[in-house]
């Protein structure tokens, strides 16, 4: 919706995301780190809870986006750290955004729920697609 479907009260609210369920679980799990780390920022995020890790898109996915993912043990990684890793070039880094679009797009009709992080409302996606095509995209890429 956006800043008048805030405004003016239109915005879509979310079904709350069940804590019985798997994906509530693991993003209970790595609470104590995500709630302080997305206090920080100023965008919008939509939480895919993965068995992996839990990725965070952050921003307006599939236009303008970045893409943060909290391991089991709380370690933060992001598109940053993974092309100094790899040291991508800016074309690999393109490529690889334009897939990470692709399979957001390909999510357009999974169920979104909402979850309160501390004061942060954030999305949660619940695709299992898509927790299979973040892990082709970024995890075979880390070996």
């Amino acid at each position: 919706m956006g800043f008048f479907g805030k405004l003016f009260g239109t915005e879509k609210e979310l079904p709350p995301l069940d804590p019985a369920s798997p994906g509530a679980q693991r993003i209970e799990k790595l609470r104590a780190v995500l709630e302080p780390w997305a206090a920080k920022l100023h965008d919008p995020i939509e939480i895919v809870a993965g068995e992996r890790a839990v990725y965070v898109f952050i921003g307006r996915p599939p236009d303008r986006f970045g893409i943060a993912w909290f391991e089991a043990d709380g370690a933060e990684h992001n598109l940053k750290t993974l092309a100094q890793k790899h040291k991508f070039t800016v074309r690999q880094m393109n490529e690889l955004s334009a897939r990470l679009r692709t399979a957001y797009e390909a999510s357009a009709a999974d169920p979104r729920f909402g979850l309160a992080l501390g004061q942060k409302k954030a999305k949660v996606l619940a695709s299992a697609g898509m927790e299979k095509d973040l892990l082709k995209i970024i995890h075979d890429l880390e070996g």
